[in-house]
């Protein structure tokens, strides 16, 4: 048989089955694409359209097999005097930060410097002795020491953040509490925990934290461009953060680093000197294999808070979460160590996929408003495809940015007033678990001169979670600046019962009988 023949017999062949190998291909869900082996430009047309929705700007880095196979920055460094973001500007990593802080404790046990079972007391001996003696290392490291977290304090992001504090001060005021459970019983981020341990590492070493940073981790992995952060501090190449949120972006609010979060979050780093770091978890140069092992092994001897999910086994081991993630389509499974981290300003995510050797980090220096989290929802979203994309699975894209909740609430509350916007909301609106689902919009509307309109909203927030005295105390704080004493005090009526004795709540108090009594005389 001549080969033209038998050219002609395959061709023929193929043509005959052609439609059945079709229909062997997988039909992908609606949202779905397929890599279709270019890896690369899955990962760019992932990129650019999650930042063309406003809420990514910062730089992307992923790595397979230890080699780099895509990076790129997106957004502004510097929106005032429009300078990009680049691979190597400098973003704040918030509580990825904790991973860093871990590492040094596990130096100093490898050394014989430190026992994981090692109490509060025995290093910061000031510490209230009836919690600090039963208090390990590892109940700190694995978030169960029952040590409440500063954060959730009403006055948190309002003053104590923006103080500078001596450490053992702020340690004294702010992490050392009454537990909220007894230690090794429950799984509970703290970031008191991480402040107390970083703290720890400087009474053994005697020397700073952040030069032990740059002593037993930068300079060994050549993180040339990483560093402790301090407002103070002129650094090449850092990002400004911003605030994105539903009537413009703004600059960040201000935050103290060194007193909180210190240890906890007080980092900045590039994309590519997380990469170096990941590579640096691979092998000896930091921490010998078993106590990396211990690092990345998950504390499942104890349950989850609701909050952190309620799952009936924590997924916390030293400083990094540990899960096996199932593809929704493909239902292939794999090994995620992981961390995220948001401070005012700034968002982070990083995936290390050890069973498979990758390596995706997502920085952003844009963050959420309080209250909102569609900037946090971005990133961890972004990070999570590129993790498929990196393994060859199928992966979605960034939805639309369509008008917002806050955004339709205002221009309805404008064009037909407080009561309609209220109306569509209890049809359509979606709460938020923390409460004060329209305070933006009810502020915006102050500003804005719809003075009226934007105190029914906030008084509307407060009838559907009247529980939250945050809300509380900033709706009387509101119907006093804009002189409605008698209202501000029926506020502050509902917040003292929430809180008694609560300072504010009583200056607030103070302040409005003293109008109404202004007011009286002037009549």
């Amino acid at each position: 048989m001549n080969d033209a023949v038998s050219f002609g017999r395959f061709v023929l062949v193929v043509f005959l089955f052609a439609p059945t190998l079709r229909a062997q291909q997988p039909v992908l869900p609606n949202g779905y694409r397929s890599v279709d082996g270019d890896r690369v430009r899955a990962m760019r047309e992932l990129c650019v359209a999650t930042a063309e929705t406003g809420l990514f700007s910062g730089a992307v880095l992923v790595a397979d097999q230890g080699q780099v196979i895509y990076k790129q920055a997106f957004g502004m460094a510097n929106r005032e005097w429009e300078i990009s973001n680049t691979t190597d500007t400098r973003f704040r990593l918030a509580s990825v930060s904790k991973q860093f802080c871990s590492m040094l404790i596990l130096q100093l046990v490898q050394e014989g410097r430190l026992q994981l079972d090692d109490r509060i007391t025995q290093y910061l001996t000031w510490y209230r002795k009836d919690t600090g003696d039963r208090i390990t290392l590892h109940h700190l490291l694995s978030h169960q020491s029952g040590i409440p977290d500063f954060t959730s304090q009403f006055n948190y992001r309002g003053m104590i953040s923006r103080l500078s504090f001596d450490r053992d001060e702020f340690i004294k005021e702010h992490c050392s509490g009454d537990l909220a459970n007894e230690p090794g019983t429950i799984y509970s981020y703290s970031n008191a925990g991480y402040i107390i341990l970083g703290r720890i590492v400087e009474k053994v070493t005697r020397k700073t934290y952040e030069q032990n940073l740059h002593e037993r981790i930068f300079k060994p992995l050549e993180m040339n461009s990483s560093g402790y952060d301090r407002n103070r501090y002129v650094i090449p190449k850092r990002a400004s953060g911003y605030t994105c949120g539903p009537f413009g972006t703004e600059n960040a609010d201000y935050i103290e680093l060194d007193s909180s979060p210190g240890a906890a979050g007080a980092l900045y780093s590039t994309v590519e000197d997380m990469f170096l770091w990941d590579r640096g978890l691979t092998s000896d140069v930091l921490l010998n294999e078993e106590y990396r092992r211990l690092m990345f092994t998950p504390n499942g001897d104890v349950p989850e808070v609701k909050a952190a999910g309620g799952r009936p086994r924590s997924i916390y081991g030293y400083g990094w979460q540990i899960s096996t993630r199932t593809h929704p389509v493909t239902k292939r499974t794999t090994k995620v160590v992981s961390h995220g981290g948001a401070i005012t300003g700034f968002r982070a995510m990083e995936n290390r996929l050890v069973d498979d050797d990758a390596f995706v980090i997502v920085l952003c220096n844009l963050g959420d408003r309080y209250g909102s989290s569609d900037v946090w929802k971005s990133v961890t979203r972004l990070s999570g495809e590129l993790v498929h994309v990196v393994l060859g699975e199928p992966y979605r894209m960034p939805p639309k940015r369509g008008m917002t909740q806050d955004q339709r609430m205002y221009e309805m509350a404008r064009s037909k007033g407080a009561e309609a916007a209220i109306d569509w909301f209890r049809k359509s609106g979606r709460k938020a678990a923390w409460g004060g689902a329209n305070v933006a919009v009810a502020e915006q509307l102050i500003r804005d001169g719809a003075v009226e309109d934007g105190l029914r909203l906030l008084e509307f927030d407060v009838e559907m979670t009247s529980g939250k005295a945050w809300l509380v105390r900033r709706t009387a704080e509101a119907f006093l600046n804009n002189g409605r004493p008698a209202e501000a005090l029926k506020f502050v009526a509902k917040g003292l019962e929430l809180k008694p004795n609560d300072e504010r709540f009583l200056e607030i108090q103070a302040e409005a009988e003293q109008d109404l009594n202004v007011s009286s005389h002037d009549k």
